[in-house]
């Protein structure tokens, strides 16, 4: 074998050996698609968030994906594993919801140090900063429940209860603490109780559960729920109990027809609207324009709470039947 043939196998070899050390590096490089982190499909509110998104979507034209547990059955484990799996594909950023703090701070600490920007929606994300994340959508938690308390102790509420659907949710705590805060503020009292987040989407078992505690305590003479479904179903309860002459206020948290509906025609005291449209629009409009231009927001963005009450349902509703889901489910 003369030299030349020598040094083209050579060369050759070197290609190679450059090609198989490539394929890893390949394989590392980062996915052009923007990853939401979304709430279960059965949960009404998610469903104008994801109306967002898919409206960013189209107008900026990127590759995105939404990806969502279809319940909230085991819902910490299994909203984990989506985040382990999102951060596996290296994507262009994640939207993604700080639920769960003990699990999923950590993945927004690796997601960033693997040069992922993650930007943090609904639920907390004041910390941002310190998590690494590019910034916070979401809502002002406290001030979501302690407006609607204020609109409840104006309509004489004495004895207020907090219904939380999802106790491992420290997010949906700080909106019970408002409430409670602005009824004992007033000289009343309240306080938070737990509902199975396994019933939520049972009817039965939700309308079933809110009759008990408003008998065991025939004082109480206001109720506030933190979700849409819950807050259909309690209604139902509340007008059986109103049916035997007893005043009780009921206010929720997020909008949808049925709620909007309740509130204009004064069966609902209020909802605190977190604007969940724009929570996913903007989930998918930062990143890009931080992967684009390198810019940020430079302090948290709080789209909510807006009050909707009797004097501006009707407006609200119609915007909600003239573009559907924008402003909360149907």
């Amino acid at each position: 074998m003369n030299l030349r043939k020598l040094s083209a196998l050579a060369l050759a070899a070197m290609v190679g050996v450059g090609l198989a050390a490539a394929t890893p590096l390949a394989a590392q490089a980062q996915e052009d698609v923007i990853i939401m982190l979304g709430g279960p499909s059965s949960d009404p509110f998610w469903g104008a968030v994801q109306q967002g998104f898919d409206q960013a979507t189209k107008d900026y034209g990127v590759k995105t994906q939404w990806t969502a547990p279809a319940d909230f059955n085991d819902i910490v484990p299994v909203y984990t594993k989506m985040f382990e799996a999102a951060i596996a594909r290296k994507p262009a950023a994640i939207a993604v919801g700080n639920f769960f703090p003990e699990p999923t701070e950590p993945l927004i600490k690796q997601a960033a140090a693997e040069g992922i920007p993650v930007i943090i929606i609904n639920s907390g994300g004041f910390k941002y900063q310190e998590l690494g994340a590019i910034g916070f959508i979401g809502e002002d938690s406290y001030q979501m429940g302690y407006q609607g308390g204020k609109v409840a102790v104006g309509k004489g509420v004495k004895n207020g209860l907090c219904i939380n659907q999802i106790a491992a949710n420290p997010v949906l705590e700080q909106r019970c603490q408002g409430y409670i805060d602005a009824v004992t503020e007033a000289g009343g009292k309240a306080k938070m109780v737990i509902l199975a987040s396994e019933d939520i989407g049972n009817s039965q078992k939700v309308q079933a559960a809110v009759s008990a505690m408003l008998m065991q305590d025939q004082t109480i003479d206001g109720i506030v729920t933190l979700g849409v479904a819950v807050g259909v179903d309690a209604l139902e309860s509340v007008k059986q109990v109103r049916a035997t002459g007893r005043a009780v206020d009921l206010g929720t948290m997020d909008l949808g027809n049925a709620v909007l509906e309740a509130v204009a025609a004064g069966e609902m005291s209020f909802a605190s609207d977190q604007q969940p449209f724009l929570q996913g629009y903007y989930g998918v409009m930062i990143p890009l324009m931080y992967n684009k231009y390198k810019m940020a927001p430079s302090g948290v963005i709080s789209v909510g709470p807006y009050m909707v009450t009797q004097e501006n349902a009707a407006a609200v509703l119609e915007v909600n039947k003239s573009i559907p889901g924008s402003r909360g489910a149907n």
